[in-house]
């Protein structure tokens, strides 16, 4: 009887590493998002191209990211603050759950962000002489 036991513990304890050993599931990988994703109509891949560039901390998604804060998709808005904030360090005021026009206000705020951002000049050692 402990032969027996001893035997289907060895059967289920080698099934057990051979399926934890096996690819996960039969999907495809998908490939890494691209900035173009951001405007995509489809929602799925909107939503994963936004929180790709918050994960990676895009700076150049900025302005398409602050392009998503108006999308009638609240999933999409919330998905695009938090983002907006992983790679600006803030939110400026703006709630994903908010009417449209308390949107609109804070959606200029980001839009006056990017036009200060775009307008100041690079950090750098040197004085207006360029020494």
């Amino acid at each position: 009887m402990l032969v027996m036991r001893f035997h289907w513990l060895f059967l289920f304890g080698s099934l057990g590493w051979l399926l934890i050993s096996l690819p996960g599931g039969c999907a495809q990988p998908q490939p890494a998002p691209a900035l173009s994703d951001l405007e995509s109509p489809n929602l799925d891949t909107k939503v994963r191209a936004i929180k790709w560039a918050g994960d990676n901390r895009l700076e150049s998604a900025v302005p398409l990211l602050v392009d998503r804060l108006q999308e009638q998709d609240t999933s999409v808005r919330f998905f695009a603050i938090c983002a907006l904030k992983k790679i600006t360090g803030t939110d400026l005021g703006f709630d994903y759950k908010a009417n449209a026009r308390q949107r609109a206000d804070a959606i200029q705020k980001w839009r006056a962000f990017l036009l200060e951002k775009n307008s100041s000049p690079p950090a750098s050692g040197t004085n207006e002489d360029g020494k």
